[in-house]
């Protein structure tokens, strides 16, 4: 992902996580250099991920994970698994 979209935002889903809960694999769905393009957009109604492939200043999260609840439809943080 780093190499095919370097420093882009990207929303990522059918993800899949290592044990440390980092994203190892998915399907990007969105991408764009400015973080509010992705974010912003509708929701997809179902668990994506966020992540900056680009090097950050930021010295916490350069990814996250959200999972969407089918029957209470609603976004919530994936536990670590």
């Amino acid at each position: 992902m780093k190499r095919k979209y370097p420093d882009e935002w990207l929303l990522i889903v059918d993800f899949e996580l290592d044990n440390s809960g980092h994203i190892v694999a998915g399907v990007v769905r969105r991408h764009s250099r400015e973080k509010d393009d992705v974010y912003r957009l509708p929701s997809l109604n179902k668990s994506t991920a966020f992540r900056y492939t680009g090097e950050s200043t930021f010295a916490g999260l350069r990814s996250h994970v959200t999972s969407f609840d089918t029957q209470e439809r609603r976004l919530f943080p994936k536990p670590k698994t």
